[in-house]
């Protein structure tokens, strides 16, 4: 990798060094420093390395190679993102002709922009939520969403009532979702035994029994 990079650089007009009291590339064109830390695999050792350059000079790049999937691939975007926060650059390399490094971008201040449909979905989600069911860092857990509070409260009212009209849950649960969550049923566990009118699945007993406890802070 060192190489190309080298090569790049002084075509740049730049005088370039390696393993500079600690520093992987450092190259010098009149007042002008730049650095280059280079790494195999984007990690969090590189992270903290180009935040101790920063101290040095503004003109700080992470120097990575460019690996199958190129620049489309969710780590390589949030790679570049974490890159742009810390107002640092990206060099890459051709991974399979080992010779082409590219300047994905330069060190500028970073102006960060709100995704506002993501933030609306979140907060959607939040105050769509009545109790906190859920255990924060889980990954293998089921996750009980707003919609899926729901679908327990249409169950519940199915378990203690029986058989009901899409009306009756509805103006029971003050849900104006009721009908919505009958008939399309994401769940499993609605079964329409008429017009208008449902029962329960025996999907749901078995959802019922594996997690009494939490349905029970839900439904009381």
């Amino acid at each position: 990798m060192y190489k190309p990079l080298k090569k790049f650089l002084e075509k740049e007009g730049y005088v370039v060094h390696s393993e500079v009291e600690g520093i992987d590339v450092m190259a010098q064109k009149g007042d002008e420093t730049l650095i280059v830390e280079m790494k195999t695999s984007f990690n969090l050792q590189l992270v903290y390395q180009l935040i101790e350059r920063l101290k040095i000079t503004d003109q700080v790049y992470a120097y990575v190679p460019l690996r199958k999937g190129g620049r489309w691939p969710k780590p390589y975007k949030r790679m570049c993102a974490l890159l742009k926060r810390l107002h640092c650059g990206l060099m890459t390399l051709d991974q399979h002709t080992r010779k082409q490094v590219v300047v994905e971008f330069e060190p500028s201040p970073f102006s960060s922009r709100k995704n506002y449909v993501k933030k609306n979905l979140a907060v959607k989600e939040f105050e769509g939520r009545s109790i906190d069911l859920n255990r924060g860092g889980s990954t293998k857990e089921i996750l009980f969403t707003a919609y899926k509070e729901k679908a327990i409260r249409v169950a519940m009212y199915l378990y203690e009532h029986g058989v009901s009209s899409t009306k009756d849950v509805k103006d029971s649960l003050d849900m104006d979702r009721a009908a919505d969550i009958l008939h399309k049923n994401y769940m499993g566990w609605f079964e329409r035994v008429s017009h208008g009118k449902y029962q329960l699945t025996s999907e749901f007993e078995f959802f019922r029994l594996e997690h009494q406890r939490k349905i029970k802070k839900l439904w009381r």
